[in-house]
Order: structure tokens, then C-alpha cells, then sequence
């Protein structure tokens, strides 16, 4: 029976009410498609975008969906475009095999390869930051951190730490995925003073390249220790102060790459042009860095103390420079770009790079 007026009279909408109420929503939600679809190709654009705290979001969806426990729910849709799916139950991918023993053995890793290794767990949560002896012993800082066991092709087990711009999308990892170092650092620790030290990682880079169940524990080798070496003694280098202000950027090129160093490895780029200075953000560096105040806004800072926070960022997430005395001298062009980039007013009140045994800061 046809509506009749009384029922339209009566708040009851209209066919044509309803298609018009239709098309609304329809161009609402293409226009929501639409910006969505320039964020995407602003990212894919602009890289350094992904990186934006806003967009946490964004990281925590795509890893859900490629790295999650339910990845296997987001399959392709028939017509998808440049899309690339492959069965992980028909992947071939080798692990890396004599790794972490060679890293134990102090043996030199060779740059041109990837290691490929397999999860054995995965823990994260968060910890407790280093106070700084200008704070005050009942000021906390909690810090996110992602810590895996990686097996070997050799089944042996090595610790590893994922640097903290990784801990949110490294929690997404689960048993027997296999992953690709791309970027990492080899590091030594001990649990205690008296004993042996352990070969470990520092990771800075990583993709996700397969799954496979990991191997029985009762074949799973136990921790390797590092093999002692005797160095002779020697005396700490003198280093020259870098100054932008009289002198040209240092040459990082391919054949004599500066920024080569502590196990981290540049070898398209130098690292100023990789992670460019000028990009890191400073407010955000400040929620984590313990070694300058920054309570009153980073405009009220000195240049100094800028360069402290960008010295701090690249030595602990780049070059793993972490804990108490683990100190070294950052890329000559590296320091160059900070010291540009905020730069004293006079030549004479640079201070320059210090050895561990004097307490001076690089300034």
C-alpha cells in the first residue's frame, strides 16, 4: 500500500528523502577514501612521513595485518594490483647459518649479506630508563622495549633488543617468523661483573621475511660465550675539533665511508643524507633523552645542549652506544652536520670530542 501523506506528514522520510540521505553518505565516504588515499601517497612519497607519532596508528594496523597472529585473515582480493602474496608454508627461506658463532668468535661479519634468522621468543614491556645524576633519585622514566632470542641456522640462540622506534611494531612478532637483519649492531654483555661475556644484538632494521616452526628444545644449542682476546694496550687517540664554522664538510663517499662504524654499516649513502640531522625532531628526542632539561621548550635551549640530544639520539639508536662508559667518537660527518646544523658563535668555544676517562662532553 502507497504511503500516504499523513504518513509522510508525519516525520516518515520519502523515497527520494532516503536517496538523497544515500548519496550524502555515499560522498562522504568517497571523500574519506579519497584523503585517505593522498595520506598513502604522501607516505609513499615522503618516507620520513611513516615515522610521524601520529600515525601510530597507521604502523600498529599495517603490522597487524602483515606480522600479526590473524595475518592469515588479510588475504588478497581477486583484482588487487601489484599485490604479492606467498605461502609461507612453501617459503624457501634460508637461515643464516655460522652467525652467532662467528660473532662470538669475534670474526669479521661480511657487509654485502643480510643474516636471516628465525624467533625464538619475544618479550615486551616496559623498563626503567638510566637516571642521569642531575635528576633526582625518585624520577622515573618508563621506557617501551622489545627484546627477542633469534636462532641460527646452527640452532644457537643469541639475545637481541630491537632499537625503541621498533618496540610497538616488534611486539607483533611470534614464535617462527623469520626475519632479516638489515640494520644492527653486535654487542657484548655479562649478567654479572665476574661473568663471561655473551655475544648479543642491537637491532635497528628488520623485515619479515617468512615463518616455519622453530626446532625441538632438546636441539636448541645454549648460549654461546665470546672467546677471550688479548689486545695490547693503547693510548687514547687525539682527535681534532671538527669546526663548520672555518672548515668544509669531511668527504663521505663510497670508497671511504665515515660514517662506517661500530658494526653499523653505510654503504648506498652516508648517513647525514640516510638520516639527515634536519629531520630529527627535537621535542620528541626530549621525552627520552636524560641528559638535558628540557622542561622550559626546546626554543629556550642552548645550541650546545641541542647537540647534546642529536648526539645522544644517533650514538644510542643508531651506533648502540649504550650504558654507563660505553662511549665513542661519532662519524666525522656526522658531528660536522649537528655542529652545523646548531653551530656556536665562535670558533674558540668549540670543546671537542673526549676519551671516556675525561668527563667532558663532546660539544
Amino acid at each position: 500500500m502507497a504511503n500516504s501523506p499523513q504518513d509522510d506528514a508525519a516525520g516518515k522520510p520519502t523515497k527520494k528523502q532516503d536517496k538523497r540521505a544515500a548519496d550524502i553518505k555515499g560522498k562522504a565516504q568517497h571523500e574519506l577514501h579519497v584523503e585517505f588515499q593522498i595520506l598513502l601517497q604522501s607516505i609513499l612519497t615522503r618516507p620520513h612521513l611513516w615515522f610521524d607519532r601520529s600515525l601510530q596508528y597507521l604502523r600498529n594496523f599495517v603490522a597487524t595485518v602483515s606480522r600479526g597472529i590473524d595475518r592469515h585473515k588479510f588475504t588478497a582480493v581477486e583484482g588487487d594490483e601489484a599485490l604479492t602474496v606467498t605461502d609461507e608454508k612453501e617459503s624457501s627461506t634460508t637461515i643464516t647459518t655460522k652467525f652467532i658463532s662467528s660473532l662470538a668468535a669475534s670474526k669479521n661479519l661480511p657487509d654485502d649479506v643480510d643474516p636471516i634468522l628465525s624467533v625464538l621468543s619475544r618479550k615486551t614491556g616496559f623498563h626503567d630508563h638510566l637516571h642521569h645524576e642531575s635528576m633526582n633519585s625518585n624520577q622515573k622514566q618508563k621506557v617501551k622495549l622489545t627484546h627477542l632470542t633469534l636462532l641460527d641456522g646452527d640452532n644457537n640462540q643469541i639475545h637481541a633488543r630491537l632499537a625503541t622506534h621498533l618496540a610497538d611494531i616488534g611486539r607483533q612478532l611470534v614464535e617462527g617468523d623469520i626475519i632479516k637483519l638489515e640494520l644492527f649492531t653486535p654487542l657484548t654483555y655479562h649478567v654479572k661483573e665476574d661473568s663471561p661475556l655473551m655475544p648479543a644484538l642491537f637491532i635497528l632494521q628488520y623485515s619479515r621475511v617468512g615463518h616455519a616452526p622453530v626446532p625441538l628444545q632438546k636441539s636448541i644449542q645454549p648460549m654461546l660465550r665470546c672467546e677471550p682476546t688479548k689486545q695490547p694496550p693503547t693510548e687514547p687517540p687525539a682527535y681534532n675539533i671538527i669546526d663548520p664554522l672555518t672548515q668544509p664538510p669531511p668527504k663521505c663517499t663510497f670508497d671511504k665511508r665515515l660514517c662506517r662504524k661500530f658494526g653499523v654499516n653505510f654503504i648506498g649513502r652516508c648517513i647525514c643524507e640516510e638520516i639527515p640531522v634536519e629531520k630529527r625532531n627535537l621535542e620528541i628526542i626530549a621525552e627520552d633523552c636524560y641528559l638535558v632539561n628540557a622542561n622550559d621548550g626546546i626554543d629556550k635551549l642552548q645550541n650546545k645542549n641541542k647537540r647534546i640530544m642529536l648526539y645522544w639520539w644517533y650514538a644510542t639508536n643508531i651506533y648502540s652506544l649504550n650504558g654507563k662508559g660505553n662511549r665513542g667518537k661519532l662519524p666525522d660527518c656526522l658531528e660536522y652536520a649537528i655542529k652545523a646544523k646548531y653551530p656556536e658563535k665562535e670558533s674558540s668555544d668549540w670543546t671537542g670530542y673526549k676519551d671516556g676517562s675525561n668527563k667532558k662532553r663532546r660539544s
